[in-house]
């Protein structure tokens, strides 16, 4: 049986417990506030970038507009000399005919008639199933040579709830680093 003490203890235990709850409820509520204040900074830089990139653009047209004149009176300079090179003291003038170049309009059509030296042969590519290595580990329970097993960790994670995300839920937390060698990870 149950006396009074008892009855008040356990309504004073229940009322702490939802206090607590209340309280994470809230400290959740403050790191989506953050998140979201973080998101807005981030936005506010993107767009004070793309003003700073369109004004860098309008600049560097103008003066980019300046270069290709030049670069046709220099042309034209050259042409007229009727010299394949110009050595001035602030830099050589050339002209040079580029290579001929050799490009493949109907692939189908080439192949038919084109000989070994004419062509090149990619050999296949060989990458380990990582997704196949777990399943045959875990079959198994044999891991094959040239494979490391690493276990995974408890990590904390939690998740927010929004008006965006109804249905779902949106997931953030701590993750653990990861290396920067390349691994089979099983």
């Amino acid at each position: 049986m149950k006396t009074f003490l008892d009855e008040l203890l356990e309504e004073v235990e229940l009322k702490e417990d939802q206090q607590k709850e209340v309280y994470v409820d809230l400290l959740l509520i403050q790191i989506k506030n953050l998140q979201d204040e973080i998101t807005n900074i981030f936005e506010n830089a993107d767009k004070e970038i793309e003003i700073i990139k369109n004004w860098a653009l309008s600049k560097n047209t103008v003066l980019q507009e300046r270069i290709n004149l030049i670069e046709k009176q220099l042309e034209q300079f050259i042409r007229e000399s009727n010299k394949k090179t110009i050595d001035l003291p602030n830099g050589v003038l050339k002209v040079r005919k580029s290579p001929d170049k050799a490009e493949v309009v109907d692939l189908d059509l080439f192949l038919q008639k084109a000989t070994s030296d004419l062509i090149t042969v990619v050999p296949e590519q060989i990458k380990p199933n990582l997704k196949n290595i777990k399943n045959f580990i875990k079959m198994t329970t044999k891991v094959p040579d040239g494979v490391r097993v690493i276990e995974g960790k408890e990590e904390f994670s939690y998740s927010i709830k929004t008006e965006e995300t109804n249905a779902g839920e949106k997931e953030a937390g701590i993750r653990t680093e990861q290396t920067d060698e390349l691994r089979a990870v099983v």
